[in-house]
């Protein structure tokens, strides 16, 4: 029988299209410890002004003093660009070593079976410990693991079609744990 749509606050909602994974399924583990920096929350706007400073010094060298036009047109060079922060960027390098490890230890326990990184279809489930009581945004946490699993060649894209769905819960673990700690899941149909 067919699934209807149902209309919820004037909106037309189709019916879910759940994929199950079967009986050649498995899940595999990733863990991290330490503290993950929020990527969204740690981007940096830089200023790029060489072109404009080179600019200046060969008027400079044509002429002692700069006219308003001139400081204008080496305003209007100036530009900017975001990057990310230096502590997602040290967060990035400390840990895909170990994630390229804990991989590897996965494609050697079920290579054989059939399980290929990168990941083409696959669910997450993530659990983050807090150590602190310092309320913490689960879902930046979880974009940062996201492209840090892309970024390792654990998963192909963290887009819909790739990474679907993903689950996340997070829990204060203050004065039981010394270290924050992640534990990835990943379910995955086995080739």
């Amino acid at each position: 029988m067919a699934k209807r749509f149902q209309t919820w606050f004037g909106v037309p909602i189709p019916p879910p299209k759940d994929e199950v994974f079967g009986r050649h399924s498995t899940t595999i583990k990733f863990v991290i410890k330490g503290n993950i920096p929020s990527k969204k929350n740690n981007q940096q706007a830089v200023t790029i002004r060489q072109v404009a400073r080179d600019w200046v010094r060969s008027q400079q060298k044509q002429k002692a003093n700069p006219t308003w036009d001139d400081m204008h047109t080496a305003i209007s060079m100036v530009s900017s660009k975001m990057r990310g922060n230096a502590k997602y960027l040290e967060f990035v390098e400390a840990y895909k070593p170990v994630i390229i490890q804990q991989m590897q230890f996965w494609a050697n326990s079920l290579g054989e079976k059939g399980l290929i990184f990168p990941l083409t279809k696959a669910t997450m489930s993530i659990r983050l410990y807090f150590k602190g009581r310092y309320r913490t945004d689960t879902v930046n946490k979880q974009q940062t693991i996201q492209d840090l699993l892309v970024e390792c060649g654990v998963v192909a894209d963290d887009d819909y079609k790739t990474l679907n769905p993903i689950i996340s819960r997070s829990t204060c673990y203050a004065d039981e744990i010394i270290e924050d700690i992640a534990v990835i899941n990943i379910t995955t149909n086995l080739s």
